[in-house]
This record gives structure tokens, C-alpha cells and sequence, in this order.
């Protein structure tokens, strides 16, 4: 009973496995080839993260490159990303998007990225990047009072939520973004009252679909 149990699971396995779909070796060539002619000093150093979803008509290839990680003023550290698309019928590469990463490490050197940094979203000052890193769950405590009275927000002002990104408003005030538990965004306004900051204002979205 045991051997057939063990059978069934590895048959099991090795269907998933079978059935998730995996860059080729044509794509990565091609992508290393675009990307050295691209970036010619750093395609050395390239270490891509490949993401692959769907099949053949449908199928779409992704491309995720990290730069070297940069220390700023102590303890924050900054790291580009590059994201990049396949084009399946034209067999071309293509850069979606620039990203710049921010994450508090207090070693000497910042050393690789925690599992989920913080994306910089819009030019902030070091100090500015640091502290609302730093005060993030203080402000989305105070934010939640604020979601109570916005009625986006109310329903699910007691989730979970992560710090994602940190943005600046239309009106210049520093903004942190935050996902929830169940795939929605709260972006929280944030001014300084005397010495420190208070969360000024709260706007959710739910998760798209």
C-alpha cells in the first residue's frame, strides 16, 4: 500500500512538473545575446530570473535582472531592476520597465535583497526613503482610523498588509503604498505635525482581475 501511495505521488509530481511551462534554450540565448548587446559592461555579471505563463499562443516569457546593490546613508540600500518581455512571434526582446529597490540592512555591506523589497516609486530623499521604511507600521496603524471614514477602504482597513513601494502624491506629499492579503492596494498620504510624521489621508483599490 505504501510502494503504491509513493507510485502515485512521484506520478503526480512528475505530471505538474510536466505541465509547467519553462523557458527554452533558444529564449535565454536570445535574451543574453539582447541584453550584452544592451548593456555591453554589465552582461557579464548577468544572472536573469526567467517567468513563463500560459502556452503556445497565449504563452508569455519574462525576463527579471537585479544590478549590483548600492549602499545609501546607513543602514538603507538600493538595487535597479531591469523587467524585460519576449515577443513570441517576433522573437524579440523588449524592456517593460525600469525599477529601483530599497531595503534596511545593517551589516557592513548591503548584502542580497530581503524576499520582498520596497520599490521607489518616485524620487525621495535618502533620509525620507529610511524613515518611512522605518516608521511604515506606526503610519498604517494611524492610517487605519482614516480607512474607517473612506468607504473604499473601510472593508478592509483590519487586513494584512506589506509595505510594496514608496511614491510621492500629486500634491508632493510622500506616499507609501501597501498591498493587502488579498491582492488590493492602500496608498497612504503622510505630512509632518512638529517633529514627526502622521498619516494624512488613505485611498484603496481592489485587487484588478
Amino acid at each position: 500500500m505504501r510502494n503504491k501511495c509513493l507510485a502515485m505521488a512521484m506520478m503526480t509530481a512528475a505530471v505538474t512538473a510536466a505541465a509547467t511551462p519553462a523557458v527554452t534554450d533558444k529564449e535565454q540565448a536570445s535574451f543574453f545575446e539582447y541584453y550584452a548587446a544592451a548593456h555591453p559592461t554589465t552582461a557579464g555579471l548577468l544572472r536573469p530570473q526567467f517567468t513563463v505563463s500560459g502556452e503556445r499562443r497565449n504563452r508569455r516569457v519574462s525576463a527579471t535582472v537585479d544590478g549590483p546593490a548600492q549602499r545609501l546613508v546607513l543602514p538603507l540600500c538600493r538595487q535597479p531592476r531591469g523587467v524585460f518581455d519576449y515577443d513570441v512571434k517576433t522573437k524579440r526582446w523588449s524592456e517593460r520597465e525600469s525599477q529601483q529597490l530599497v531595503w534596511v540592512h545593517h551589516g557592513p555591506q548591503c548584502e542580497a535583497q530581503p524576499e520582498t523589497p520596497v520599490r521607489l516609486l518616485a524620487p525621495l530623499a535618502e533620509m525620507d526613503i529610511l524613515v518611512l521604511i522605518q516608521q511604515h507600521p506606526t503610519l498604517l496603524n494611524n492610517a487605519r482610523l482614516l480607512m474607517t471614514g473612506n468607504t473604499q477602504c473601510a472593508p478592509v482597513r483590519s487586513r494584512g498588509f506589506r509595505l510594496a513601494g514608496l511614491d510621492r502624491a500629486k500634491a508632493g506629499l510622500p506616499v507609501l503604498v501597501f498591498e493587502n492579503d488579498i491582492g488590493g492596494t492602500a496608498r497612504i498620504a503622510v505630512r509632518k505635525s512638529r517633529n514627526e510624521l502622521v498619516a494624512w489621508s488613505a485611498e484603496c483599490a481592489a485587487a484588478p482581475r
